[in-house]
């Protein structure tokens, strides 16, 4: 794509490339996420430049090249572009303004000109923009199935997951998929994982009532970090914690509704086509996934040392405590971190 790009396309390129690499260098989702919404951003603004800049002085030229004096209401436009880009009042540039100016046909023209080559500069950025959007987009796509089978697993994409770590998930079994993703959020006494819940807990309040939940959260942390081990004691306060959560954020707090696998199968069902970039949508599909699998409806006959790690299971004590592994406390805070973060979800309808 680079050998057939003028010089501002270039230029634009290695800007968007230099972008690429800072956010692959720190790795969080959510940065890359908001760089792909400020790229939709950066065409839209480039549009309304062209639209308030370049066509008022296009006009201007326009009626410079028809006429032998440039009508003063042209003029007036000329006036009102400069004074909506300058900050100075119409009236006062007006006056600034000489009124010789309307048989100064050259100046016009030669203003109109370089407002013309500035709106083509615009126009290359705004190009490789659209083209650069379409690759990032294909790029994520082709990660879709490891989201789908870290959700298998329990896994939950949040928006605080390095971009790498998905990529070398690509093509790797269960087993190698739960060694990696154990590794990543182990490694360092947790700190990945004291990361991410820290940002949680930073940003947990959506509204007054929540401040409860925001204790516990904190007292959970604070166990933890005394030892670790006491996730054995703390994963059905998260459990519950998640499941507030979830109804708080789809706008069902002060109902009778509660986590509900249907719900959530029938929603993902009517919006996982909805428009919208890859990138959101590996994080979209990962909690819904990740969540229906979790809310799953086991089978207690088989006793409590064969039943699956699901809410059901855990709430109705039918999991038996010696099995909890730390990685399953982590999932289960993981799938709180990824609700609070993904605003796709947000009252839902």
């Amino acid at each position: 794509m680079t050998d057939y790009l003028p010089n501002e396309a270039k230029i634009a390129q290695k800007q968007i490339d230099a972008f690429y690499n800072s956010i692959r260098a720190t790795g969080a989702l959510r940065m890359t996420q908001q760089l792909n919404q400020s790229l939709g951003q950066q065409a839209t603004i480039m549009k309304n430049l062209n639209k308030q800049m370049v066509k008022p002085y296009q006009k201007i030229a326009k009626a410079a090249a028809a006429y032998p004096v440039v009508p003063k209401s042209v003029l007036s436009s000329f006036v009102k572009t400069n004074s909506s880009l300058s900050g100075i009042p119409v009236k006062q540039l007006s006056q600034m303004i000489p009124n010789q100016l309307q048989s100064t046909n050259g100046f016009l023209k030669q203003i109109a000109e370089q407002q013309t080559a500035f709106a083509k500069k615009m126009q290359s950025w705004a190009n490789y923009v659209a083209e650069a959007q379409q690759e990032l987009d294909h790029k994520y796509s082709e990660l879709i199935p490891v989201v789908d089978n870290l959700s298998n697993n329990g896994w939950v994409v949040t928006d605080f997951l390095e971009i790498d770590k998905l990529v070398e998930l690509k093509d790797k079994s269960d087993n190698e998929i739960n060694k990696i993703m154990t590794e990543y959020y182990v490694k360092d006494n947790y700190k990945q994982f004291f990361y991410e819940f820290d940002e949680l807990i930073d940003d947990f309040i959506d509204e007054d009532f929540d401040s409860g939940y925001l204790d516990q959260l904190k007292m959970i942390r604070r166990l933890l970090k005394e030892n670790f081990n006491n996730y054995k004691v703390l994963i059905s306060t998260a459990v519950s914690i998640l499941d507030f959560k979830y109804t708080e954020v789809i706008g069902s707090v002060s109902t009778d509704s509660t986590l509900n696998r249907r719900e959530i199968k029938s929603y993902f069902q009517r919006h996982k086509d909805d428009e919208r970039p890859a990138i959101d949508y590996l994080t979209f599909s990962s909690l819904l996934k990740t969540l229906d699998i979790f809310l799953e409806r086991g089978h207690f006959h088989v006793g409590v040392e064969h039943t699956h790690l699901t809410r059901h299971a855990i709430q109705h004590g039918r999991y038996d405590p010696s099995r909890y592994k730390d990685t399953d406390f982590i999932k289960v805070l993981l799938l709180i971190i990824a609700t609070r973060f993904c605003t796709d979800i947000y009252h839902l309808d």
